[in-house]
Order: structure tokens, then C-alpha cells, then sequence
């Protein structure tokens, strides 16, 4: 050997032929192990792999190109023959840049999708792990921590198309533990406990176009007890009216179909309502007692935890045509007309009692007409307060007209919330006889 080659590690080799495993070698070798060491390219049996870079003992170490074919390449660290290190991938439209672990992306890198989407962050064994920022094609994003590719930890979750918005704690990719729900663009905010990717525990929902707020326990998404009827009662005492309305619903009955032309008939006595609890009672030419609107759950207990429900409220009363058809009549709250005809009374030619009297010396001229009384209210709304309940009566626009005849007339209290798109439902309609009585 000359002084110059004896100095040397490595020679230079290039096989001409592959080998018994059909690959082939081009580079340097060492002298003293005869393994590829240096720099050189390799050829797999497989023309689809290219390897060009640095070895050692015989296997792929430092910096290196592997080429996938014309589906794309990775250029960066390996060790021991693995791909290790920082490095740069692109495979198929996708690219990714950062650190691989033995063949596997693992610590922090940046992966951009063929389709768009991206991802940067931690990663373990090929999988986000650790704190990343996610980017989908339809414009999903999620920023927090993630566990073998799934949201994991404390989160930031956004979803434009469902215009859904999710801030808090997450458990193998559903929201579990402590957060903050925003849908329909924030109309709808749910804040507290979620378990498996619902609202399960102790939480308050506000939805502002329907104005329901429900601060409570939840149990797979929905309240725990959610309002299902309404109720009402005295203003000073939580025992229902209902009870006795129901009872006075046959003594309604009966009024309704008491002929008034047969003489001599026995009325049938009023429904005997004692000890059941206490009755809703009004008087013509006075206001509606104060009375108490709550919601209830299905055993009727009332439901204090749910506020922002809307309702309306009319009154009526029964009346039997000829035909056997049965019309329910209006009465307008704070109406202070002294007299009144029904408009179906109107054609009969039945005189209309006048609220002057009879015109004396002191009569109005007709250019000194007074205003004339208001004519009332055809409905009243009403919302349920912070304590999970409302007021009916009470004031002046709760007058019950003078010119009313004692009978038993009727409440209807509906729901009017505004709740497409909601998670909560409409009650049904409350109706309840009560005596109104000279």
C-alpha cells in the first residue's frame, strides 16, 4: 500500500452487479470491517427505495435521502439504520417537518395534509400526543392537548360549519371534565361538566333567543329535572290551584250545558271543593288576585332551577251554541267598559243597557263626548323570573270587567318561548276554571 492509502479508512466502492439479495452498493466502505461507511448510495431490491447518504457499520447513520419513488422522499437524521432525528417528509401530497423517533414521527413537527389540513405540535409514535394546534379542511380547528391522536387535556375546539365552539377539558376525544359550550354562534352557552362528550354534571345553560337559562344538574345532556307543565298557585303559599280546578271542571261542564229555558229543572249543586286545597276566586270590577305561575317537573314539584320561559295569558268563557257547538268567548283583561254585548248577541235586537243613564240637564253636549273606556287587554305575557316563577294579577291590568255575569270563566296560560333551534320543547297549554263572582 502507498503511505497515502495506508492512512486511509475507507475506500471507495461500486458494485457493477447487485448482490445475492438483488441490491446494490455505491460508496464508501471501511477498510477494517469491509461495511458500508462513509458516504454512498444504496439500491434496494425494491427500485421503488433510493437511499443516498452517510453510513456506519453498515448501516444507515447521519444525514440522508430516502426516496420513495415519485411518491416523494425523506431527507434528514438517521441512526442505526432508522430514520431518526429531524427531518423533512413528503409522501404522497403530504409533507412533514420535525423529529422522528425510529421511523415514527415522534417529539415536535409540522405535518401539512394533501387535502389541506395541518397539524403542529407533539407527537408520539406516529400520533399527535402532547400540546398541538389542528387544522382541518372544512375549517375545524382544535388547539390543546392530544393522547394517541385524540383530543386529550385542556382544549380550545372550533367548528364554524356546526358554529360550535368548545373550550375545556377532554378525555380520548370527547369532552369530559370542566368547560364551556357555545352553538348556533354562540346563541346557545352551556358552562360546566361534561362526561363522555356530554353535559353531565353540575352546569348552566343560557340560550338567548329563547331567554332560558337552567342552572342545575344534567344527566346526558338534558336538565336532570326539566320543567314539563306549568302550575299555579297563591302568591303567598306553594299549594296549587289545580287540584281544585280539576274538581271544577264538572261544575264548568254543567253550566255549560244548563238549558235556560227549562223551567222547573233543578241546577245541579255546586262541586263541593272543601279541605281540597285552595281555589282561585275573582271578583267582577276587581283585579286578579295575585297568583303565583311556576314550572313543574314530572311529579309535580316545582322547577326553580329553569328562568326565561315566556307565556301568554287570555281568559274566556264557554258558551253553547244551538247547533251544539261549543265557542269559547274572550274576556280582555282591564277592560272597563261598564257594559257589554256579545257580538253574537248583537242580530237578536236585545237593547244595550247605556253606562249614562238617562240623559238629564247635565248631559254632555255631542261635542263634549267623553273618551270612550278602554276596551282591555286581549292577552297578557309574562316571564319566569330568577326564582323560577312569575305574577299574574294584582294591578289594574288585571281587571276583571264590571259588566262580567258570576259564572265560572277560564285562564289559559301558553307558551310563547321562542325555541327553533333549542334543545328545550314547548309546554302544553294550561287551562283552568275558576268563579267569578258579583
Amino acid at each position: 500500500l502507498s503511505p497515502t492509502a495506508a492512512t486511509m479508512d475507507t475506500i471507495r466502492l461500486a458494485q457493477r452487479e447487485k448482490n445475492h439479495a438483488g441490491a446494490r452498493y455505491q460508496g464508501e466502505i471501511s477498510i477494517k470491517t469491509g461495511q458500508r461507511e462513509g458516504k454512498g448510495t444504496y439500491y434496494y431490491t425494491n427500485p421503488y427505495f433510493i437511499y443516498e447518504g452517510e453510513w456506519l457499520n453498515g448501516k444507515k447513520h447521519g444525514q440522508g435521502r430516502l426516496s420513495f419513488g415519485s411518491d416523494g422522499f425523506y431527507e434528514g437524521s438517521f441512526a442505526e439504520g432508522e430514520i431518526s432525528g429531524k427531518g423533512r417528509q413528503e409522501l404522497n401530497g403530504w409533507s412533514y417537518e420535525g423529529e422522528f423517533l425510529q421511523g415514527q414521527k415522534h417529539g415536535e413537527g409540522t405535518l401539512i395534509r394533501a387535502d389541506g389540513g395541518s397539524y403542529t405540535g407533539g407527537w408520539a409514535e406516529g400520533k399527535y400526543s402532547g400540546h398541538g394546534a389542528l387544522t382541518l379542511p372544512s375549517g375545524e380547528t382544535y388547539v390543546g392537548g392530544f393522547q394517541m391522536h385524540k383530543f386529550h387535556g385542556q382544549g380550545s375546539h372550533q367548528n364554524p360549519k356546526k358554529a360550535m365552539s368548545y373550550e375545556g377539558e377532554f378525555r380520548d376525544g370527547l369532552r369530559h371534565g370542566q368547560g364551556q359550550l357555545k352553538e348556533r354562534d354562540g346563541a346557545s352557552i352551556y358552562v360546566g361538566q361534561f362526561q363522555e362528550g356530554r353535559r353531565d354534571g353540575q352546569g348552566k345553560s343560557m340560550d338567548q333567543v329563547s331567554g332560558i337559562s337552567y342552572e342545575g344538574l344534567w344527566r346526558q345532556d338534558q336538565p336532570e329535572r326539566p320543567a314539563v307543565a306549568w302550575d299555579l298557585c297563591p302568591a303567598d303559599s306553594e299549594e296549587s290551584y289545580m287540584t281544585v280546578g280539576e274538581l271544577l271542571k264538572e261544575e264548568a261542564s254543567n253550566q255549560l250545558h244548563a238549558d235556560p229555558k227549562a223551567k222547573g229543572k233543578k241546577a245541579p249543586p255546586p262541586v263541593d271543593t272543601t279541605g281540597q286545597g285552595p281555589e282561585l276566586k275573582g271578583a267582577k270590577g276587581q283585579v286578579l288576585p295575585e297568583t303565583k305561575v311556576r314550572l313543574v317537573d314530572a311529579d309535580k314539584v316545582p322547577v326553580a332551577a329553569e328562568t326565561g320561559r315566556c307565556f301568554r295569558v287570555t281568559m274566556y268563557k264557554e258558551r253553547k251554541m244551538v247547533e251544539g257547538e261549543v265557542l269559547r268567548r274572550p274576556v280582555n283583561f282591564g277592560d272597563a267598559r261598564p257594559t257589554y254585548t256579545d257580538p253574537l248577541d248583537e242580530d237578536t235586537g236585545a237593547p244595550q243597557r247605556s253606562s249614562s243613564g238617562k240623559k238629564g240637564k247635565g248631559s254632555p253636549m255631542p261635542d263634549e263626548e267623553l273618551e270612550p273606556p278602554f276596551t282591555g287587554h286581549e292577552f297578557l305575557d309574562g316571564v319566569i323570573g330568577e326564582d323560577g316563577a312569575a305574577v299574574l294579577g294584582g294591578n289594574d291590568d288585571w281587571l276583571l270587567p264590571v259588566h262580567l255575569l258570576p259564572a265560572i270563566y277560564w285562564l289559559r296560560l301558553e307558551d310563547v318561548t321562542k325555541l327553533e333551534g333549542s334543545i328545550w320543547e314547548a309546554l302544553q297549554p294550561l287551562e283552568i276554571p275558576f268563579k267569578v263572582e258579583g
